[in-house]
């Protein structure tokens, strides 16, 4: 029987590099260690422990200077600025040693926006209001992004008004965002909700502008919880006549609003119908397991896992990390909640291309430009041409810009969920990776990754600390698969790492020879080239491309 009930004991090996793969970009042989020999609740525990930001916000490369709340006006153009705003914060999720940036792609898909459409100050604003409530209610969240700035630009909430409705966001906010369909039952009516729903909403919804950073008057609109600037009310747009909703709400009447202040209460008063709905928390917490845990919900999942799930966060006013403590601290979460053979959660989704690229980085200790002293080669060459444009966007990833409401398909697309990030267009790509870390070229398009993007492997089996004996070509193979693969590898596997990849056919010695005279000479190139090999079929492999 599935069970939330808590693992207990220490994590060992296997459940550490589980737990750090499902939640976090940043993953170092020592992250492992320490993991591995924490118990359960206090390794869960320590992920909402976030670290600070590396940088407050992103710098304009050409005044080398930050430009979002500075003050300091950038030279660069917008969608140059857009893009720094991106590559910014992948630079913070690819450090970030906790759960947080985890947390914030996965509201960036629940809560999808184009941050290639609305220029950098409400692209910085959305990814900071994510990040407020990564941890926090996803219920008062939802309020918050419905006159979040980027968001009423992005599903045209802006120019909904009493006398040209707009269904769009309403659509989304249920269909998407929150409650979900459900089964439909008849024309129009889809369980959770209906069409008339939908139109009912957007009159709710009706008369919210967004305000910009450049127009005197509206520097007014400032969030008092977050800091952030956002939407206002402009009741002269507003439908202003009470909204009674289907039975699928029970019929609630909600009573229009009589003034600008007044909409916050009528929207209040909405968003808390909505998440009174049982439904609401299930759909929600779906998403979560589908996310962190597996894409198969069966019968036993849904009972066993979600419903329990979902009380805890209706509990708890939607907090997200009371609700995600209890899983990841769960049996589930670890597949120790049955006697079968075999594991159907650890090792079962397919890696995003960031799954696959930044714990790379990180692990491998893979130099990055500085976002300082070498901005334009932090912000733009490295980050934007090469992680953006190549790596991800020929991946069929384009971070943060998915290209429909309903965010990536590895997410929400039956029947293949996390399968889809593998697929024609996709895996080419994928494959590139290994060998544009090691010759420092972006294969896929013209150019470099940028100044010293390149893995030093020969450097890294000296000084990174990782390879107990670096004499022994057995050691080597064996704990680097058992760092970067879900699951130890079969004996076949195993002996073809070791002797026809690495080795060549060759006896061990040959490879403590070879170490022994780079270590006397200073000539690399011997222990270079079988590294590099056995580099590449590592990540070309399929265990690699599973967490």
């Amino acid at each position: 029987m599935a069970s939330l009930q808590s693992m207990t004991g220490t994590l060992g090996m296997n459940n550490a590099k589980h737990l750090l793969r499902r939640t976090t970009y940043n993953i170092t042989h020592q992250s492992i260690e320490d993991f591995a020999t924490m118990n359960v609740s206090d390794a869960v525990d320590s992920l909402f422990v976030s670290p600070p930001l590396t940088m407050d916000e992103p710098i304009d490369y050409l005044t080398g200077q930050p430009f979002i709340n500075s003050g300091i006006p950038p030279l660069s153009g917008t969608s140059t600025l857009e893009d720094i705003v991106i590559s910014w914060w992948l630079h913070e999720a690819q450090n970030d040693t906790s759960v947080r940036h985890k947390m914030i792609f996965f509201l960036h898909q629940n809560f999808v926006s184009n941050l290639t459409t609305h220029g950098p100050y409400l692209n910085f604003d959305y990814l900071a209001l994510l990040r407020h409530y990564s941890f926090g209610s996803y219920r008062v969240l939802a309020k918050k992004m419905t006159i979040n700035n980027a968001m009423l630009k992005y599903l045209d909430g802006d120019s909904n008004t009493v006398s040209n409705p707009n269904e769009n966001y309403a659509r989304e906010f249920l269909e998407l965002f929150t409650i979900g369909k459900g089964p439909q039952i008849g024309a129009g009516n889809y369980t959770n909700y209906t069409e008339e729903d939908i139109v009912i909403a957007s009159r709710l919804l009706s008369g919210w502008n967004n305000s910009t950073r450049t127009t005197p008057a509206d520097i007014n609109y400032i969030d008092l919880e977050t800091g952030l600037q956002t939407g206002y009310p402009r009741f002269s747009k507003h439908d202003d006549t009470d909204k009674t909703f289907s039975s699928a709400f029970g019929n609630t009447t909600i009573q229009g609003a009589a003034n600008d202040a007044d909409m916050y209460r009528e929207l209040d008063d909405f968003v808390n119908m909505i998440f009174s709905q049982e439904e609401t928390a299930k759909s929600i917490c779906r998403r979560l397991y589908r996310f962190f845990v597996s894409a198969n919900i069966s019968t036993e999942v849904e009972t066993d896992i979600i419903v329990p799930l979902a009380n805890t966060l209706r509990d708890n006013d939607y907090e997200l990390e009371t609700t995600l403590k209890q899983l990841f601290k769960s049996q589930h979460f670890y597949d120790a909640d049955d006697s079968e053979q075999g594991n159907e959660i650890i090792g079962g989704l397919v890696k995003s291309p960031m799954d696959l690229l930044f714990p790379v980085i990180s692990f491998f200790q893979i130099p990055i430009p500085d976002a300082i002293t070498q901005a334009k080669e932090h912000y733009d060459e490295w980050y934007r041409e090469s992680v953006t444009d190549t790596i991800f966007g020929q991946a069929s990833f384009p971070i943060l810009a998915p290209e429909s409401v309903a965010g990536y398909p590895a997410y929400y697309q039956e029947p293949g969920y996390d399968r889809n990030w593998i697929n024609s267009s996709s895996l080419v790509a994928r494959y590139k990776i290994p060998e544009m870390l090691i010759t420092g070229d972006r294969l896929l398009k013209s150019g470099d990754l940028g100044e010293g993007i390149r893995i030093d492997l020969v450097h890294f089996l000296e000084n990174g600390g990782v390879i107990s004996n670096v004499l022994s070509a057995e050691t080597i193979v064996t704990e680097l698969t058992n760092y970067l693969f879900a699951h130890p590898v079969s004996p076949e596997r195993y002996d073809y790492y070791l002797n026809v990849v690495f080795l060549e056919g060759a006896p061990s010695f040959d490879w403590t020879f070879d170490w022994i005279e780079y270590q006397n000479t200073g000539d690399d190139e011997a222990v270079k080239i079988p590294l590099e090999s056995l580099f590449k079929a590592l990540l070309y492999s399929q265990e690699f491309q599973l967490m």
